[in-house]
């Protein structure tokens, strides 16, 4: 007995010996793991600011990115646009051997506009898939008038740049009495072009030296200077003033959004003039306040370093606005040339 007894004992102690470790084992394993858990489950302070300041750094690599593919879309959409213009008004001259007039007016006493004053815009109707709106035009009723709503009132998006954030889809047409609105009309973002000399004015008005005027239709020979060398219509954006196809309402104004106060003549609504300034024009400042000095008449363009022009011959240009506004005056006139040689003096400096 006394033999066994150590021999017992040893065993017994040599059997516990290993639950022993695995408990210390465990033990020690769970208490790294909290240790672990509590280390690893935040971050400083530093690292936040530094994760924020790699976001931000992405996002201001990103954001003017994304907006410069959507302005290129846009840009795109407005040319086409244009283009599709170009080719309603190549169509427009194949079957009546002109082109279709400014717009249409009777003549008061003094020279102004009588009405019904429909634009060149409506006669390109039939060449843009839309001779069943041509068809409601009763071209003897005035623009304004009751029966004339139902088609003044359409916007077509052929004539809407996407760029032109601001436009209004109907505006409201004011008279010269009081300012009163005597319609509505949808609005749109391009005007054709009169050439150098303000269609506004009652006394320039059927002097005018581009393509587009009052009543009289101009023949594809009288382009001296060429189809490719002559403006036919181009952008305005509303930030300058707005624009209608439909046509002009007689006695109308049309208001100069950059200079509250100032307006133009009816007939800027649907034609418009480059000045000595050339376009996208935004200083007026130093002039009087003579309501008859305003730029409301010119082309502007909400599109980044220019502004898309289509020519007689249907192509379409973006034309940079830091081009010289002789140039620009040059291509907006029918020739160049006057009859003796000389250049054609542009009729009104800036603005007159």
């Amino acid at each position: 007995m006394v033999k066994l007894s150590p021999q017992r004992y040893v065993t017994k102690r040599v059997a516990s010996s290993p639950r022993r470790i695995r408990d210390w084992r465990d033990a020690a394993t769970e208490r790294a793991s909290r240790r672990d858990a509590a280390t690893v489950g935040g971050f400083t302070l530093v690292e936040l600011l530094v994760v924020i300041s790699i976001i931000g750094v992405m996002i201001a690599l990103l954001v003017p990115a994304v907006q410069a593919a959507r302005e290129a879309a846009r840009k795109s959409s407005c040319g086409n646009n244009l283009k599709q213009i170009g080719l309603a008004l190549h169509s427009y001259v194949a079957a009546n051997k002109e082109f279709p007039p400014g717009y249409v007016s009777e003549l008061k006493s003094n020279g102004d506009d009588a009405g019904p004053g429909w634009a060149w815009g409506v006669k390109l109707l039939p060449y843009i898939e839309q001779q069943a709106l041509y068809e409601k035009v009763n071209f003897k009723a005035k623009v304004e008038s009751l029966a004339a709503e139902p088609v003044r009132m359409q916007s077509l998006p052929v004539f809407i740049c996407p760029s032109d954030g601001e436009i209004e889809p109907v505006i409201d047409i004011r008279l010269n009495v009081f300012f009163k609105p005597t319609c509505q009309m949808a609005a749109d973002s391009y005007v054709a072009s009169a050439g150098t000399v303000r269609a506004t004015c009652i006394r320039c008005r059927d002097h005018f030296d581009g393509v587009f005027g009052r009543n009289r239709p101009v023949r594809p020979e009288e382009l001296l200077d060429g189809s490719s060398n002559t403006l036919a219509a181009g952008e305005r954006a509303h930030r300058w003033a707005s624009a209608v196809m439909w046509g002009v309402v007689a006695g109308s104004r049309l208001f100069d959004n950059q200079h509250p106060g100032y307006y133009a003549g009816g007939p800027g609504f649907v034609l418009g003039t480059t000045f000595k300034d050339g376009f996208n024009i935004c200083d007026t400042q130093g002039h009087d306040g003579n309501t008859s000095i305003t730029y409301a008449e010119s082309f502007g363009s909400e599109h980044p370093g220019g502004s898309h022009f289509v020519f007689c011959d249907g192509g379409v240009r973006f034309v940079r606005d830091n081009v010289e506004p002789g140039v620009m005056n040059a291509l907006a006139t029918r020739d160049t040339m006057a009859e003796e040689g000389k250049e054609d003096p542009i009729i009104h400096e800036s603005p007159f």
